[in-house]
């Protein structure tokens, strides 16, 4: 299936909250969805475990409130999650450069979600894996959504492959605080099932666990993705990147509760040096337990 590089659509697209697998809070507004074109596809990654990374899209709708990719990116922590680019020609690109680059893990994606709701429209991430697949490149796949099942006849062709599920939480009260344009985690346990069933390697990352997290839910989490199929856990802390805390001060708002118990555990009596170590020993002992491999990014 090839990707035209001037498809006949209009130039901007607009994503209303009633077309998100899972609608953001009316305060959210509208995510704006536009085509744009990519100078390169692979670029080298930082991260281990990845030789490579791949991001389709430059924004992400998913509007999680712990986010750190504005910063890492330079851009304005406000904005972030009002505005997508489609990278349209990222595939054709992509063909090109798998022929000159040399072979290594490509991960899918650093700063985006490759299966955010535009994906539905523009397929770029799809598109992109049918590239990999026929160079037969390793691929490992990150992603908060369950639209990923759409692309298991492409997954199963490549010969070197995992999909990873972001699992935050049990409590959808929280999940739609904190990430509130993101499928609900019951839709993700269940995608990662399917894949799993049908011998694609799973994996689950508990990460950031929430400032708001009791540890007998960090513990059902693991039990919950170890019966999904994850072959493994990858656990980690929140990061405090620039205007991180703001925007969580703002998620968390509506629940006052929930504001002081993340206050507390990330600057007062439980500071995060005390909350985080107490919280990741208590994911690695459960993952011990069922005999699931876990380890800290």
């Amino acid at each position: 299936m090839n990707v035209p590089d001037h498809p006949e659509e209009p130039l901007d697209s607009w994503l209303y909250a009633d077309e998100r697998p899972d609608p953001t809070p009316p305060d959210r507004g509208r995510c704006r969805v536009r085509r744009a074109h990519a100078r390169t596809a692979l670029s080298p990654s930082g991260l281990e475990g990845f030789d490579w990374v791949l991001n389709p899209y430059h924004g992400c709708a998913h509007g999680c409130a712990y986010c750190y990719a504005p910063s890492v990116l330079g851009e304005d922590m406000e904005a972030w999650g009002r505005a997508v680019e489609a990278r349209q020609n990222m595939p054709t690109v992509l063909s090109r450069e798998l022929r000159r680059k040399e072979r290594g893990v490509v991960g899918i994606s650093s700063v985006t979600d490759p299966y955010q709701p535009a994906e539905r429209r523009y397929q770029i991430t799809r598109y992109c894996l049918e590239r990999l697949a026929r160079h037969d490149w390793p691929v490992c796949v990150l992603t908060k959504s369950d639209l990923v099942v759409r692309d298991t006849d492409v997954l199963g062709t490549i010969s070197e492959v995992e999909v990873g599920f972001t699992i935050t939480t049990t409590d959808e009260h929280q999940r739609r605080l904190m990430e509130p344009g993101a499928p609900p985690v019951a839709r993700r346990l269940a995608a990662m099932r399917m894949l799993s069933d049908i011998d694609i390697p799973t994996y689950a990352f508990i990460g950031p666990i929430y400032p708001t997290a009791s540890l007998n839910e960090l513990r059902e989490m693991v039990r919950r993705v170890h019966e999904a199929g994850a072959r493994y856990v990858l656990v980690d802390r929140l990061n405090l990147k620039r205007g991180v805390w703001l925007s969580l001060l703002k998620a968390l708002g509506p629940d006052p509760v929930l504001l002081s118990t993340a206050r507390r555990r990330l600057f007062l009596e439980e500071a995060r040096d005390v909350f985080y170590p107490r919280a990741i020993r208590a994911v690695e002992d459960e993952a011990m337990s069922l005999g699931l491999a876990v380890s800290r990014a």
